[in-house]
């Protein structure tokens, strides 16, 4: 609270000295002094929401709606605009025999994916048409990334936030190892090359493998064996044996 001070003045007498009295407090206080106000209704309070009479669907019965038409929806596609995409197909056509290198790729539909930038590189070395030279080179500075068992330079990049980022620095870094190996100021000649042993095809023996008359053959003497050996038991059930057969045939 402050107080502000008048003077009422005359021209020759000073006046008696009033004061007033007046508050400098917010409107923020002046509303808590008052009371504190009604907060408005919540459009969804429970408080004041109307009564449920079973009139109507619940949440999970939406939600299944909602799942019925997502369905219906992509049915729908199939079956009108899915045909519409036959006027855009290509025939498939093989690769030239320029066309030597292969990149593998990821796709995830429907959603992102970190892997999706990623791009493999492979290419036979063979294709490349090095010589003794400049294939020993080659393979040094390859190092693990070349397969014994494909005979196959594989390279996978995905540094880049972009696809094909990714398989511009792989293509670029194929020229850089071929100008390298190529480049005849250190040919890496005194560097032995020691690549791993490839891996053995296990072979089944050809020995082994039966021919068919031999399978005849043989499921034959099954046959007879099993025969002769099952006479004795048919004869043994009237409890005769060999000789007693053969002297009520001769009666």
């Amino acid at each position: 609270m402050l107080r502000q001070v008048v003077q009422s003045c005359n021209s020759n007498k000073i006046g008696r000295v009033a004061t007033r009295q007046f508050s400098v407090s917010s409107m923020t206080l002046a509303g808590r002094q008052m009371g504190s106000r009604r907060k408005a209704e919540k459009k969804y309070d429970v408080d004041f929401m109307p009564t449920f009479n079973f009139d109507d669907q619940t949440t999970i019965g939406h939600n299944l709606f909602d799942n019925i038409r997502e369905v219906r929806q992509y049915l729908r596609k199939t079956e009108y605009e899915l045909p519409k995409l036959s006027a855009f197909a290509k025939p498939f056509e093989p690769p030239k025999s320029n066309e030597i290198l292969k990149f593998k790729t990821h796709t995830y539909l429907g959603e992102g994916h970190p892997l999706e930038r990623k791009v493999v590189l492979s290419v036979k070395v063979a294709d490349l048409e090095l010589n003794e030279t400049a294939l020993h080179k080659f393979l040094l500075l390859s190092g693990p990334r070349y397969n014994v068992n494909t005979e196959e330079l594989v390279m996978s990049c995905e540094r880049f936030p972009h696809r094909k980022q990714n398989k511009k620095f792989l293509v670029d870094t194929l020229h850089t190892l071929i100008k390298e190996a190529k480049d005849t100021k250190d040919t890496f000649a005194d560097i032995p090359l020691d690549l791993p042993k490839p891996k053995q095809r296990l072979e089944f023996p050809k020995e082994w493998i039966r021919s068919p008359n031999a399978t005849t053959t043989n499921t034959a003497a099954d046959v007879s064996s099993e025969t002769t050996a099952q006479v004795p038991e048919e004869l043994s059930l009237d409890g005769s044996t060999k000789h007693d057969v053969e002297e009520k045939t001769i009666q």
